[in-house]
């Protein structure tokens, strides 16, 4: 190895004629129908927003930290150091893209690849996974002999990239017969659902710490992230709470090794840096000392400092929103009341297994002080859907739409990232609780007696 880098440095100092390439890579070309005119592009601890001229035509120079995936919203590229790309594509219809320049051959195999997966799953996961096994695994030996083709039919101009993307190919299929089992427990309304003794090992991979897969394969970085939450849930043991899952998120956390790896799930860890949680500044100061993600750290230090404000007997932040009854209401419209306020939308499943306890609360404490609101942050294009649900579920109390879904103002104050989320106001507009046990926890009901409900 010593000979090997003795070698290595040699070339380098008896080489420096020879134009070095540079350790950047030049983005260019054109996206049209793009309403913001602007995109971004996010790695791992990275993040560039890339402006659009009035014509959507543009160019940028990216200091890429590492060769492997990127993504533009849910669209995946590839970058290189030192190698330039260009593309074209309608932003309402990614599929139109088309490169060139130095990545044209890699990133058109991507395209490829994506619009397989599309055709083969994603434009209708039913009809894959609620199969049984047999047609499963012929349907995924199917799908992996397009893909090896595909993958055999390209050529490409990065050394090695084939030879990963065969790899990447394996982690993919280890994910999907996850994904399997999974979805049969979750859709397939079956709860106790198992597969055969011939079904294949799901466990092939042993090494979820190498960082150079991690950076180049999307399908490693889903292994990684399945055995993170697998090592979480044995954390957790049979103690299902928001204390403990939080406790075994972080404790899982300090076993990880490799740098990209922390900087990626520091971003789930910080679901523990919360109002609800007693240790929030320990996890905050260790996820700042071990992760080299700039970009976090400025976003968890901005909610960090929100949620130290958010504790009990301060005031709360205000809110006045569309009333599905017709004008506004604010918080300051319910001084008086106990305000006990409900998060959520049309689409978070969560959100609405959590309506039948509801309208029990509700019942239960009418002719209570207790005004209880919610809150829907549905996106503007699920406005009517809000109302029209709101109406076929017969949904009580006070129904507020927010006017910018999670960017809205509230929603921002209160640091909320996940929903439903529940928060308890006194009758002076001061938080008695920033994240107050749901409607199907009987520590609510206790929460209540002990403010004097």
């Amino acid at each position: 190895m010593k000979k090997l880098i003795t070698f290595v440095i040699a070339l380098t100092l008896f080489s420096c004629a020879k134009e070095e390439k540079p350790e950047y890579t030049i983005i260019s070309g054109k996206m049209t129908h793009n309403e913001e005119n602007k995109f971004t592009i996010r790695g791992i601890a990275f993040e560039k927003e890339i402006t659009l001229d009035q014509n959507g035509n543009f160019t940028d120079t990216l200091h890429i930290d590492y060769n492997g995936a990127y993504r533009i919203g849910r669209n995946e590229l590839y970058l290189h150091s030192g190698k330039n790309l260009n593309f074209e594509v309608d932003a309402q219809n990614w599929s139109s893209i088309v490169f060139t320049g130095d990545l044209a051959a890699e990133n058109n195999y991507i395209s490829k690849k994506t619009s397989l997966e599309k055709e083969t799953i994603s434009n209708d996961p039913k009809a894959f996974y609620l199969v049984g096994e047999a047609e499963f695994l012929s349907k995924l030996n199917s799908f992996n002999q397009k893909r090896k083709e595909l993958l055999e039919q390209s050529t490409f101009t990065v050394e090695n990239f084939k030879e990963k993307e065969l790899r990447s190919i394996d982690y993919h299929t280890n994910y999907l017969l996850n994904i399997y089992i999974e979805y049969q427990k979750r859709f397939g309304e079956n709860k106790d659902f198992t597969v055969s003794e011939n079904f294949p090992d799901t466990n092939t991979i042993t090494d979820f710490e190498d960082s150079e897969e991690f950076n180049f394969s999307t399908s490693y970085r889903s292994l990684v992230n399945d055995n993170f939450y697998k090592k979480v849930e044995e954390a957790m043991g049979d103690e299902e709470t928001p204390e403990k899952y939080f406790e075994a998120l972080f404790t899982t956390f300090k076993t990880v090794k490799a740098q990209n790896i922390k900087n990626s799930l520091s971003r789930v860890v910080a679901q523990a840096v919360s109002a609800s949680n007693d240790n929030s500044e320990e996890i905050y100061n260790y996820l700042i000392n071990n992760t080299t993600d700039e970009i976090f750290k400025t976003e968890l230090t901005e909610k960090f400092n929100k949620i130290k404000t958010l504790v009990k007997g301060n005031p709360s932040p205000k809110f006045n929103y569309e009333n599905h009854n017709g004008g506004t209401t604010s918080l300051d419209d319910l001084k008086g009341k106990f305000v006990y306020i409900d998060v959520w939308a049309t689409w978070c499943g969560p959100c609405k297994r959590e309506i039948p306890h509801l309208k029990e609360i509700e019942k239960q404490y009418h002719d209570k002080n207790i005004a209880i609101v919610s809150i829907s942050i549905d996106e503007k294009k699920d406005y009517e859907k809000w109302r029209e649900f709101v109406k076929t579920e017969e949904l009580g109390g006070i129904q507020l739409y927010a006017d910018n879904a999670w960017q809205s103002q509230f929603v921002s104050d209160y640091a909320i990232e996940g929903i439903p989320r529940f928060i308890l106001v006194d009758t002076e507009g001061n938080i008695i609780s920033a994240d107050a046990p749901r409607p199907s926890d009987p520590k609510l009901i206790e929460l209540f007696t002990e403010i004097g409900l």
